[in-house]
């Protein structure tokens, strides 16, 4: 079995009891009635950490106990094409929403009514959307609904996975924004560090503060519809000590894929599209490690599993909280 499947299997064990206790709690508690509900439980994490590997094997290591577990990525809920040409467009100069991944790239019509379709006691097939990377050049489109996956009609999900790079994530208020944006510009006019030049972990101060406001809005209402801390039941964090880590991961990752299919982006290439998310790592990483469901209080602890990895994505500890 390999590293990761066994590392799975260790993490299941923490969490399988809470998902026993959610099905098997009294229909009454549920706001559908008699209808419960699938345990919610997330997977977010770092570029090239191995989230959607850690997803797919959640998913299957569940499958194997009996109960019936279904997977979707936040990838898969980007807008169509024309969308993210629409919001390119209508965003000039705003370097992080040049290309798809940011929040407001997203399609929140489609993530509400993806997730009604779990809140529901119908026993109707459940469709998963399918964002295909490869469509426009790279740019990526949103297949046909006939495309989609789907569950088998009167399946039962009892656990739905939600794995995405910014899930967990938190908007920060207008104040602390600004904040940390000039704090953040002093400290790089003030390094000579080789490294914060080759492998930049500070990034926000190379944005405009106008433009690090429209994601953090965003995420604000991606937030209140689907991603704050009251729609989910669990949460797993893959996460670092060395955010320069996150560089080594997808670089690897790229050099896999050059091997693999003979094409893909140039180490210069790749650098500069993990610029694009440091900023986020340093708005919003910090509040994520103290805790994702700390503003809900007691009647959520011990509900999120951070582990932090090395550079060879090893774990070097586990910490439930």
């Amino acid at each position: 079995m390999a590293t990761v499947e066994l590392e799975v299997e260790r993490v299941l064990q923490l969490i399988l009891p809470r998902i026993k206790s959610h099905i098997s709690a009294p229909p009454s508690i549920f706001e559908k009635g008699s209808y419960q509900r699938p345990f919610k439980l997330a997977v977010t994490g770092l570029q090239g950490s191995g989230k959607s590997t850690w997803s797919a094997g959640i998913v299957d290591a569940i499958n194997k106990t009996g109960l019936k577990a279904k997977t979707l990525s936040l990838d898969d809920l980007y807008l169509p094409h024309e969308g993210l040409v629409a919001v390119r467009e209508s965003n000039p100069g705003n370097r992080l929403v040049r290309t798809r991944g940011q929040p407001g790239t997203h399609d929140l019509e489609l993530a509400k009514w993806f997730f009604e379709q779990f809140d529901q006691p119908t026993t109707g097939e459940k469709l998963f959307p399918i964002f295909d990377k490869s469509k426009f050049g790279g740019e990526g489109d949103r297949l046909p609904k006939s495309e989609w996956h789907s569950s088998e009609p009167r399946e039962v999900v009892d656990v739905l996975v939600f794995e995405g790079w910014c899930m967990g994530f938190q908007a920060v208020s207008e104040i602390a924004l600004r904040t940390a944006w000039e704090e953040a510009r002093t400290v790089v006019a003030a390094s000579t560090d080789d490294a914060d030049i080759k492998l930049p972990i500070r990034t926000i101060a190379n944005h405009e503060l106008e433009h690090l406001n429209f994601i953090n809005q965003r995420l604000g209402e991606y937030n209140d519809m689907f991603m704050g801390p009251q729609h989910w039941d669990y949460l797993v964090h893959l996460d670092t000590d060395d955010l320069r880590n996150v560089y080594a991961w997808r670089l690897e990752q790229e050099a896999w894929l050059w091997k693999l299919k003979g094409t893909g982006m140039s180490d210069e290439a790749v650098i500069e599209f993990i610029k694009g998310y440091m900023p986020a790592y340093e708005l919003y990483l910090g509040n994520l490690r103290q805790g994702f469901f700390q503003a809900l209080g007691e009647r959520k602890t011990n509900c999120q599993l951070s582990m932090k990895l090395d550079s060879a994505r090893r774990i070097v500890e586990i910490r439930e909280f």
